[in-house]
Formats: C-alpha cells, sequence, structure tokens
C-alpha cells in the first residue's frame, strides 16, 4: 500500500497552525466555582414590597391633599407666571398689539375692562385662563378663546350671543337672549323692533312665547307686548292696541281660536279693546271708549221715545 505523502505546499504555515492551548503547569487543579447566597425568604420580599407600596401611596396621598385641600395650585401658577414675566421682560418680550375678532354688539369698553391689558405688559405672564373667565363673565359673550403670539401679540376671539327679546321689569329695560340671559342694561333703538317682555318671570319663558306665536306667523307678525301676570299666564298686545287675555292652561289652544276668529272674523280688526279667552265655552268681549259711547248713544231713546237704531258690533 502506497504511504500518505505530505508535500511541502500542503504543510500548514505558522500563522495558519490551529494555537493549542498551553500546557497546564505541574500541580494545576481547576478552581471552585462561586458560592451561591442563600435565597431571602418570601416574608422578606413581600414586608420590603409592602413598604416600598405605602411609601408611595403616603407621597400620592399626601400630594394630593396638598393640591386640591390648599391654594398650592394658584400660588404655583402664579410663581411660575411671575417668573415667566420676568424673563420675557429680560428678553423684551411684551404686549405691543391686542387682535380681537367675533364683536358685533359687545360694548368695546366693557370687553377693554375685562382684558385689562396694556401696551408694554410682559405678555409671557399673562394669564390666559383669568382672561377669558373674565370676557365669559360679560353677558354678551357666550364663549372666548385667548392665546398668545410671540412675540408680542395676543389674540382674542369671542362668540357673541343673539339678543331675543326686551324684558321690562321694575321700570328698567333690559335685553335677554332665547334662554332668558341678560345681555345688556338700556333699551337700544337698533333693538326697538325685539318683542317686549313685561313682568317678573317673563324672560324665563321668553321661548314657549314665542314658539307658541309663530305657530301663526302672521298674526305673530302684529304682537308687540306680552305681558307676565303673577308668573301664570300672558296678555297679549297688538299694534292696534287691543289685549288678549291668554288662559293659565293650555294657552296654544286659546292662541290657535284667536287665530281663527280674526281669519275668519276679523275679530281684532273691530272697535274692541280687550278679548278674553281664558274661559272655553265662551268669548268676552270689551269695545274702545269710543266704540261703547256711540253704543250707548244708539241705545238712548229719540225724541218720540222710541230708541234709535245701534250699530251692531
Amino acid at each position: 500500500m502506497r504511504s500518505l505523502v505530505v508535500l511541502a505546499d500542503d504543510r500548514p504555515c505558522a500563522p495558519c497552525a490551529p494555537t493549542l492551548p498551553p500546557a497546564r503547569p505541574k500541580g494545576y487543579c481547576r478552581p471552585l466555582p462561586p458560592a451561591r447566597r442563600k435565597p431571602r425568604s418570601v416574608l422578606w420580599r413581600r414586608i420590603r414590597w409592602g413598604f416600598a407600596v405605602g411609601l408611595l401611596a403616603g407621597i400620592a396621598i399626601g400630594g394630593a391633599y396638598a393640591w386640591f385641600r390648599t391654594d398650592l395650585p394658584a400660588e404655583a401658577r402664579v410663581a411660575l407666571q411671575h417668573v415667566m414675566g420676568e424673563a420675557g421682560a429680560s428678553a423684551d418680550l411684551k404686549v405691543g398689539e391686542v387682535n380681537l375678532r367675533g364683536r358685533v354688539n359687545a360694548p368695546l369698553d366693557m370687553l377693554a375692562a375685562a382684558v385689562d391689558v396694556k401696551r408694554g405688559d410682559p405678555i409671557l405672564s399673562l394669564d390666559l385662563d383669568a382672561v377669558r373667565h373674565r370676557l365669559e363673565a360679560i353677558g354678551w359673550v357666550k364663549q372666548a378663546t385667548v392665546w398668545r403670539q410671540l412675540p408680542d401679540t395676543l389674540h382674542i376671539e369671542i362668540v357673541e350671543r343673539q339678543p331675543f327679546a326686551r324684558w321690562q321689569i321694575d321700570g328698567r329695560v333690559y335685553l335677554v337672549d332665547e334662554d332668558g340671559r341678560v345681555l345688556q342694561e338700556g333699551d337700544r333703538t337698533d333693538f326697538a323692533n325685539l318683542l317686549l317682555l313685561v313682568g317678573a318671570g317673563a324672560s324665563d319663558k321668553a321661548h314657549d312665547l314665542v314658539a307658541m306665536l309663530h305657530a301663526d306667523p302672521v298674526l305673530a307678525s302684529h304682537v308687540v307686548a306680552a305681558v307676565r301676570l303673577r308668573q301664570r299666564r300672558w296678555d297679549i298686545q297688538f299694534d292696534n292696541g287691543v289685549v288678549a287675555r291668554l288662559p293659565e292652561e293650555n294657552p296654544e289652544a286659546a292662541w290657535a281660536r284667536l287665530a281663527a276668529l280674526e281669519k275668519n272674523n276679523g275679530l281684532l280688526r273691530r272697535d274692541i279693546a280687550m278679548v278674553d279667552l281664558r274661559l272655553d265655552d265662551r268669548l268676552i268681549v270689551r269695545l274702545t271708549p269710543e266704540a261703547e259711547a256711540a253704543a250707548a248713544a244708539a241705545q238712548a231713546p229719540g225724541p218720540a221715545g222710541r230708541k234709535t237704531p245701534g250699530k251692531r258690533i
């Protein structure tokens, strides 16, 4: 059998030869592994975790009490605003312009007093929430949005309530919205065409009253005032001076009855001063003073002792 011959090119060179581990010295022995710690008991771990949880809970409860039961939030906010204001003033961040959008009827002096910002005030120290609350305290303002635009601009946008009627009580007139909220005191000429409500509790029932009147828009267009009596029922005044007395219960039916009488018989165009609709089975009408005088004269006996024919109403 032919022997295996290793040629010079097939011998591994020194860099490519595998590295053998160094020979162990005489008397060498392998070191022992490190000793393991004895695990602590389960009771100790529970005590440690319970203490940590109790400490965290105590800190959280104490912080919540200090936050909600004291003035700490307000004091922290004021302090932060003061620091921000000083930093903004040192960086020359001051109010240079105030932009207002959405104003239609709200008096400008009331808005300026609520904003209470002057040119040159530190813009970072402004309490925007306080400005918003002061604006929304004005009767005209339904919603206010306030934000700052650095370096020097304060933006204010408001949504106004809409005037719905005029409310007269104790000799004073107020503008109110459909929910009865007072917008402004005083009878403004630009709202003289609004319905006049008179009496205590009239403003609170304004929305229901107008809904009832607009069941007949033609008749409602001649209404100029509505008087609330003892906070129970309405007296409706028309532009020709006629007063319609509506009942406390089911005034909608009485209003529909009056609308039918006006449409079919022209009741309100006659010489009457008052029509009483408080009774379901009858209609009570009171004539104007002129019509009563003419009727009385027509019923008076003539020279021959006979009554002159009167005018039928």
